[in-house]
């Protein structure tokens, strides 16, 4: 701090009286304010003082009396807030770091200390209030004690500038701590193993630095909490009708709804436990967590991301970007005035912390998702805020609301009032504000959260009570089957087909219109009130099940914006194409869980036109199924799930599904939604081809190209609306093929996928992986399987505030933010060579096992990859095909390259036709016959090769085996033939050829 600026913090003389150079001071400070331009000498200003820290305004005359009883605020030796300019070496924050203070502070701060830092960013304006108050003894010597949260405050500054040891010059207290809890949260280390760590690390120090360091986990927790944000209990009824939420319900023994004791009374009179509820909420507030993300410097400049890629563009990689983003922005323009306002998502589901145990159990985590963020951090674990924890054992079900009670009430406040927070990026205090945009759940939750059921005929929350779907007499479910020949265009010959579809049945009829906000609102504000909770009390509302689906008025129509939102409430891709995925390979493989059984084929007569599948009685009496053509023969199962179990991928980019795969029973176990996902999008066209008819081969073929196009990160607005026509005509081709029984409601909710992605940008950012992968964390960190919420909460404030101290580690310390990528390696495989394909960081993984020849087939694939990959090469390329272009059609280009360019570049090269250096001699000789090979090699590119044919395996060139393949390729094995002859005939988008394994297992073939 400057001279002329001490006074700031020397109001009283030696006797206790106001000094005369903090009047003078008093008189520079209002001097510098209203002579600036624009602020008239009677203006309200922004008060320094303490108490308000500069987030009121007030005139003149208070200003100065604040100033007198309360001082200048900490750290404000530069006045920022009322228009100095800061200098690039000043932090307003920090700039009062060298105040005179009391012995609780020390007295000298470092302003470039990374945790002293931290600390600040901790403590929001709000807090601020609170400890400035009666913390004027920080800046001058007074008698007055600091309150609680002071004196953690200070504690926390003073430890962010203790040494520890003697040679530890630049390791503090804090430092110190904040990493041992990081390496206990990121490790999942159990309490007593952290105290035995602690135990062993205290005895290396001086008796002197033994006495600042907490002896146990409880302890260090005690110390460190503060820079977490907290959580509250909110006791709830035990048949979750009724939370004892507010001032008036805090003195409630029971429930006003049905009567049930609010606690569960201690057995014996003489016990000194209180009493305990018999149901519980643990709400994490959500404003806290929005304000720290400004707070902090390491967040605030991300917050304001989006603005950078609003731009007019048909490619869509950002929720910003899409057209519910922007209706939302041209329907509330004040709104969208301000970048900071934050854009939220909601997100829950239920899961069993005993995993697959037999004891029912069902806790549910709700998340809050922040989309002001950049693609790379949106989804990341550390913004997606876990803010409530709805206990078990059972599912809320549509009681639900009741526990959103706390969220929703401070996202109204977020929404109609806002709240005071400091952008330290901008150095300059605003009004956040907040809106939820939708939720993401799995179907089973839509109906929770959205009032309308998805049980049902009337499931489908876009067809509502328009949908055509019905009962199978014996099958008893419903089926949605021939209810999409309505989306097709008026004139498709698939509307008269009265044979392939419900026999006899002409298709006129428009499709069901998407009802708006607006529209919906008004269905939802007729409905009556329902009472949550009661199980004895029928909440039937008139008319459920068949003019409409509504169980109860949802509470998300309490938010005023909530009809402006294009979409209300997303319907999850990963589960619908899980279970897509689930019927096409259990009917396939014609096991137990095939929607193919003997009820589907006696409906089958009743609804179609299909004599070839009807059940039949052979000559002893039995009752006989015929094979259908889609369901595939036990040599066919075998060859399937041979070629499975010997499948490779790219390192990182799929488990291993060979584990799933039962050789003895021919059937696939175990399959999780992501192995489904891979194989949706990976396998099918090539598993399938030749195993199955190219009738039915080439729909499912066009399903898997469906949802690989869904969930591509970058959307294209006119492609998704090509979709979202073929996507209907797909399902036609399907109900074609497949019985009724085959189509339940996620058949038929793939048609509405491409809208939603049309108008609510990339999937990524609105299913269910990311939040199936917090709450996977979650079940990990249960400690006390007698308290499962409580264990989970305390575990996610200990690991929400090592996370937010790991941003301040130096660079040498791993975190989530500077892990280094998997099976990580600095150098070049290949450190002498010329070749810049070989000179990609890597490293194989097993020892060189053995050496063998090339085959001719290999050699070819291999000089193929080889030339097409090494940019050496890209010169003599493109003039390859500017000399056979002539010949080619636009289709043509890469099969060309396959068939002709390594003998054109021998010739060329070989023959003296092109002057090159020494690289291009050695490449046109081709690699070694003789190879070395290992179990695989990892490789970090910054983009994947391409073999411009669509190759995709694992090739062999050089000396040396390497594992190499294509963007999202199948690699079948290490040592794999591969033919570049590719089949002409392969549909759109398919990769167009085959693998499978021979009999011996050792290698597979590409056809």
């Amino acid at each position: 701090m400057t001279d002329d600026r001490r006074w700031m913090y020397r109001r009283r003389g030696p006797r206790g009286d106001y000094d005369d150079e903090f009047f003078n001071g008093l008189q520079q400070f209002f001097d510098f304010v209203y002579s600036r331009p624009g602020v008239h000498p009677n203006a309200e200003i922004r008060c320094p003082c303490s108490k308000c820290g500069n987030l009121p305004h007030h005139n003149r005359a208070l200003v100065t009396d604040h100033l007198l009883r309360y001082g200048f605020m900490d750290a404000y030796s530069v006045w920022w807030a009322h228009g100095e300019i800061l200098s690039n070496n000043v932090d307003p924050w920090f700039a009062a770091s060298d105040v005179a203070s009391s012995s609780n502070i020390e007295e000298h701060v470092n302003a470039a200390d990374d945790f002293h830092h931290m600390v600040y960013d901790a403590f929001c304006p709000s807090e601020y209030d609170r400890h400035r108050n009666e913390t004027e003894f920080a800046y001058e010597n007074v008698g007055d004690a600091p309150n609680r949260h002071a004196q953690s405050f200070y504690d926390l500054l003073r430890a962010s500038t203790i040494p520890l040891g003697p040679a530890s010059n630049d390791q503090t207290l804090l430092g110190w701590l904040s990493y041992m809890l990081h390496t206990k949260a990121k490790n999942n280390i159990s309490g007593v193993g952290y105290n035995e760590i602690i135990h062993g690390c205290r005895k290396l120090l001086s008796p002197e630095d033994q006495q600042k360091v907490p002896s146990n986990f409880y302890e260090a927790k005690k110390f460190m909490k503060n820079l977490g944000l907290g959580y509250v209990k909110i006791d709830a009824c035990v048949n979750n009708c009724f939370l004892y939420y507010g001032d008036e319900a805090k003195s409630l023994i029971a429930c006003p709804v049905c009567g049930e004791p609010r606690y569960k009374r201690c057995n014996s009179a003489q016990t000194r436990k209180k009493d305990r509820p018999r149901n519980s909420l643990w709400y994490l507030p959500i404003i806290p967590r929005l304000q720290r993300l400004y707070m902090s410097r390491k967040t605030a400049e991300h917050m304001t991301w989006h603005l950078k890629c609003r731009v007019d563009s048909e490619i869509l990689i950002h929720p910003a970007q899409s057209a519910a983003w922007k209706h939302f922005d041209a329907v509330h323009p004040s709104f969208a005035s301000d970048p900071r306002n934050v854009r939220l998502g909601l997100a829950t589901d239920g899961f069993n912390p005993w995993g697959h145990s037999s004891r029912s159990y069902s806790c549910w985590p709700v998340f809050i998702v922040v989309y002001n963020l950049p693609p790379e951090m949106c989804m990341r674990p550390e913004f997606t805020f876990l803010t409530l924890v709805i206990s078990g054992p059972k599912s809320p079900g549509k009681n639900i609301d009741v526990f959103l009670r706390p969220l929703i009430d401070d996202l109204k406040q977020l929404w109609s009032s806002g709240v005071e927070t400091f952008d330290s990026f901008r150095k300059q205090n605003f009004t956040m504000r907040a809106m939820l945009m939708w939720t993401i759940t799995d179907f089973p939750g839509y109906g929770m959260v959205s009032g309308w059921s998805t049980h049902g005929r009337l499931s489908c929350p876009y067809c509502m009570e328009m949908t055509r779907a019905f009962y199978l007499q014996n099958g008893r479910k419903i089926s949605f089957f021939d209810c999409h020949r309505q989306f097709l265009p008026a004139s498709h010959s698939y509307r008269m087909d009265t044979t392939q579809f419900l026999k006899g049945r002409c298709e006129f009829g428009p499709p069901p219109p998407r009802l708006d906000g607006h529209s919906v609102r008004l269905r939802v504000a007729a409905l009556p009130d329902v009472l949550f909770g009661n199980p004895s009390v029928n909440q039937t509302i008139f008319g459920f099940g068949e003019t409409h689906n509504w169980v109860k008025r949802s509470i998300f129509w309490e938010l005023p914006y909530w009809e402006d939102n294009l979409i209300r409430h997303n319907l999850d891709v990963m589960h619908c194409e899980k279970n897509f995925f689930d019927n096409i390979i259990h009917t396939v493989m014609d096991d137990s869980s095939s929607k193919d059984n003997v009820k589907s084929r006696m409906d089958l007569p009743l609804y179609c036109d299909r004599e070839e599948l009807q059940l039949y009685y052979d000559r002893s009496g039995s009752l006989c199924k015929p094979n259908a053509s889609y369901a595939l023969n036990t040599d066919k199962k075998r060859c399937l799930c041979t070629w499975l179990k010997h499948v490779r991928f790219p390192d990182g980019f799929a488990s291993n599904i060979a584990r799933c795969v039962n050789l003895a029973e021919l059937r696939l176990v175990g399959l999780k939604s992501h192995d489904c996902h891979i194989f949706m999008q990976r396998l099918i066209p090539i598993a399938f081809r030749g195993l199955l008819p190219d009738s039915i081969w080439g729909p499912l073929t066009e399903v898997s190209n469906f949802f690989r196009a869904l969930c591509s990160p970058n959307v294209n607005i006119k492609d998704m609306a090509v979709w979202e026509t073929k996507i209907v005509e797909i399902i036609c081709k399907l109900e074609r093929i497949f019985p009724p029984s085959f189509f339940d409601c996620m058949e038929h909710l793939a048609i509405h996928l491409p809208f939603e992605a049309r108008i609510g940008g990339p999937v990524q950012f609105r299913w269910m992986y990311p939040i199936e992968r917090q709450m996977h964390k979650l079940k990990q960190t249960i400690g006390n399987k007698n308290h499962v919420e409580a264990s989970i909460v305390e575990a996610y404030i200990l690991n929400e505030i090592t996370e937010f101290c790991s941003r301040y580690f130096g660079a040498d310390v791993e975190t989530s933010w500077s892990k280094p990528p998997r099976n990580f390696s600095a150098v070049p495989l290949y450190r002498n060579t010329e070749f810049s394909i070989f000179a990609c960081p890597g490293h194989p993984m097993g020892s060189h096992s053995q050496t063998r020849c090339l085959t001719a087939q290999e050699m070819k694939a291999a000089e193929l990859y080889v030339l097409l990959n090494c940019r050496e090469v890209d010169a003599l390329l493109d003039i390859f095909d500017r000399e056979v272009g002539v010949y080619m059609t636009p289709s043509d280009p890469h099969k060309a390259r396959t068939r002709s360019f390594v003998t054109w570049f021998k010739d060329r090269v070989l023959n003296g036709h092109h002057e090159g250096n020494g690289v291009l001699q050695y490449l046109a000789l081709g690699p070694s016959w003789t190879v070395n090979v290992y179990r695989e090699e990892i490789f970090q590119d910054e983009e994947p090769p391409s073999t411009q044919s669509n190759e995709h395996s694992s090739n062999l060139a050089s000396t040396e085996c390497m594992d190499l393949h294509a963007e999202g390729a199948t690699v079948v094995d290490l040592n794999e033939n591969v033919n570049d002859d590719v089949d002409e005939n392969a549909s759109e988008g398919n990769d167009g050829y085959e693998t499978r394994s021979d009999a011996s297992g050792d290698s597979s073939e590409t056809e």
